[in-house]
């Protein structure tokens, strides 16, 4: 199943690009979405492997590659 870009999502992606590594607090408190919406889409940018835990108990995440580029 292709990986669905919406806004939200383009926010996540923007700032993994613009600050590297982050964790999910961070990219709350960076995009201004909710927990629960950074959440979801870490999950679906995971599941389209575009992005990988760099420290699982931190929630730390690398992206891997730009799925918009695809």
């Amino acid at each position: 199943m292709p990986l669905r870009i919406d806004e939200n999502t383009e926010r996540v992606i923007d700032q993994f690009i613009t600050e590297g590594n982050l964790t999910t607090g961070a990219l709350v408190d960076f995009t201004g979405l909710s927990r629960p919406t950074v959440t979801k889409r870490l999950d679906r940018l995971h599941a389209a492997e575009s992005i990988e835990y760099v420290h699982e108990p931190t929630g730390l995440w690398r992206l891997i590659e730009d799925p918009r580029t695809d």
